[in-house]
């Protein structure tokens, strides 16, 4: 008796089925969209030096210091590839009134983004999230940051923000770091604004939030273990990641998401029950994973503003994702960055 072979329920697409003239297209229409990012903001310090020896003191490495970065983190890292790829965020956030806030206003100055949506709390310590690098090792981190709830007066202050701009945008994005800004009641607040002016609200989830909150999304973009957590249950093949992406979307009622699964690519998974679409990764270099989901986001929340499809978006995300875990760190990819890498794997 012959054993039927199953079927898996996803297409997949290979680099020899891109259409390269309309992923380009799609790419040229980045410039001038609008994208409004509301989410937690905060400031990554890289301590760059080298380690020669171990400390007397404890038993641990002694880090000469060559040289410090600073760079756009969290949700304002998503606003700059928003700005690389060649258009414009309108970036919502909350920040202090310290150090780490003056730093965040000169670093948004020097890429061209706009400070004056920012939040100020003098109440709140503005986020900065420090790595100690040593070589290509990442030594130690250490979080500077408040994690409790921002008082109602802050929470409204940002929703006003929210409703002013998003009559201005082609697409908006909702960046969730569990840092205190984010609540069940200020995201539906926000999806109720994006349903009112007729624009999409992408949602890059955390996995500590309840699934519930991101319910009245248009897309989610969780990596895996966001996923499980959000699916309450793990991913070990294709049976449950199925399972798990069925789950979200039937809480959240979006119409679409993308899980992104590292080293195995990104899954698409729809509402309407059409087939979804599995995308190996294009990365080949990995470096340094930090913001690689940021990026995604970023390049989704453009195609869809540019009236591209979620398929093409996604192709373009994920091109875009392998040129960024090239990088050191946080980083941004740029529209040729992305054209070199669909040339260099289409001629593969």
């Amino acid at each position: 008796m012959k054993t039927r072979k199953k079927t898996s329920p996803f297409r997949s697409l290979a680099p020899a089925q891109w259409d390269a003239a309309r992923l380009g297209g799609v790419l040229g229409n980045f410039k001038g969209k609008k994208i409004l990012v509301v989410g937690d903001v905060g400031v990554d310090r890289y301590t760059l030096g080298a380690v020669e020896r171990i400390s007397p003191e404890a038993p641990v490495p002694i880090v000469r210091v060559e040289e410090e970065q600073l760079k756009l983190g969290l949700a304002a890292n998503v606003a700059d590839n928003i700005r690389a790829l060649g258009a414009t965020p309108l970036l919502v956030g909350v920040i202090g009134d310290d150090r780490g806030a003056q730093d965040m206003r000169a670093l948004l100055r020097l890429a061209r983004i706009n400070p004056a949506h920012l939040v100020v709390d003098r109440k709140r310590r503005t986020v900065l999230k420090e790595r100690i690098v040593s070589e290509r090792q990442q030594l130690l981190r250490v979080d500077y940051e408040d994690v409790g709830a921002v008082s109602g007066v802050t929470r409204k202050a940002v929703e006003r923000q929210v409703a002013e701009l998003a009559p201005r945008c082609d697409g908006i994005i909702l960046q969730d770091y569990q840092k205190g800004l984010i609540t069940e009641e200020l995201a539906a607040r926000i999806f109720a604004i994006g349903r009112k002016h007729g624009v999409f609200v992408a949602v890059d989830p955390h996995p500590k939030a309840p699934v519930e909150r991101y319910k009245g999304a248009s897309f989610l973009t969780p990596n895996t273990k966001e996923a499980e957590a959000l699916a309450g249950m793990r991913i070990v093949d294709e049976a449950s990641l199925i399972e798990a992406g069925r789950r979200i979307l039937k809480v959240t009622e979006a119409k679409d998401l993308v899980i992104t699964r590292s080293k195995d690519g990104m899954a698409v998974f729809h509402s309407d029950g059409s087939p979804g679409l599995m995308i190996p990764t294009y990365a080949r270099e990995v470096y340094d994973v930090s913001g690689a989901g940021d990026t995604v986001i970023a390049v989704l929340g453009l195609g869809m503003a540019a009236g591209a499809s979620l398929e093409d978006s996604v192709v373009l995300g994920n091109l875009a994702a392998g040129v960024e875990v090239g990088k050191r760190g946080t980083a941004t990819v740029s529209p040729e960055e992305i054209r070199l890498a669909m040339d260099l794997f289409r001629s593969a």
